[in-house]
């Protein structure tokens, strides 16, 4: 199975190519993971030049310059285009799919009995976009802002389904998944730094996953012990290379 192009099923594409994949949202033209080039196979590092150029040329309007580039699935990148992307400034990043079925998961207990998980609703969605806004300062202001308005338009019509941590009238953390097939798929997960290890962030799986058989999620290298602990197996990885003037 082609996990990665599963997970990308998700997006719509701008333009199809041979060898790549380029998608586009111009209204969310400071997000990283809306804006990219997916490689189906792995490119020469002629043809990596060419399509960096044709980027440069479709992003020439955006507030912020960058360039995000999505390698094919289970293939090491070449050396030459290894050094050629350092000397380029582009940072470069292990994306690793994990999945396996809920009942194999090895999902800790929650220790606090007063938090409780609730799906996102009209009466929560004012909470959750000052926290989701929060949380997305880390990035610059007009990342923020950016975001904010995109949320406001689009999450209560997102086929998503969101779950929220609350600790009385207090979001503590929050899980996006999505259908993906046979799989739900885990997608921007967090819990805030103090709440973490007591078992938040595997109730919030739990409640994610209800009527799914089997989780799919992408997680980078530095947390492959965390999710291989909780029983989650590694079926793929991809590599990624990210150049931006803004830090991510």
């Amino acid at each position: 199975m082609n996990y990665k192009a599963l997970l990308e099923s998700q997006e719509k594409p701008y333009r199809v190519f041979p060898k790549v994949t380029h998608y586009k949202n111009s209204i969310t033209n400071e997000r990283y993971f809306s804006n990219y080039l997916s490689y189906h196979v792995m490119p020469t590092i002629e043809e990596l030049k060419k399509d960096l150029a044709y980027l440069t040329e479709e992003q020439k309007d955006y507030p912020s310059q960058f360039a995000f580039i999505f390698f094919a699935k289970n293939a090491p990148l070449p050396e030459s285009i290894e050094t050629y992307l350092a000397d380029e400034a582009f940072d470069l990043e292990n994306h690793l799919i994990f999945t396996n079925k809920i009942t194999n998961l090895k999902l800790s207990p929650q220790k606090q009995e007063h938090i409780r998980i609730e799906a996102l609703s009209d009466d929560l969605l004012p909470s959750y976009l000052a926290y989701k806004y929060e949380a997305n300062l880390e990035y610059g202001e007009s990342y923020a802002q950016q975001m904010l308005a995109d949320n406001k338009a689009n999450l209560m019509k997102s086929e998503s389904r969101i779950y929220l941590a609350i600790d009385g009238d207090q979001i503590v953390g929050d899980i996006t998944a999505w259908e993906c097939g046979d799989f739900i798929e885990m997608d921007d997960f967090s819990v805030l730094s103090h709440y973490r290890g007591q078992g938040i962030g595997s109730a919030l799986q739990r409640r994610a996953s209800k009527d799914f058989e089997q989780i799919i999620l992408i997680t980078e290298e530095e947390n492959r012990l965390m999710y291989q602990h909780q029983g989650y197996q590694e079926v793929a990885y991809y590599w990624t290379a990210l150049q931006s003037n803004r830090k991510r």
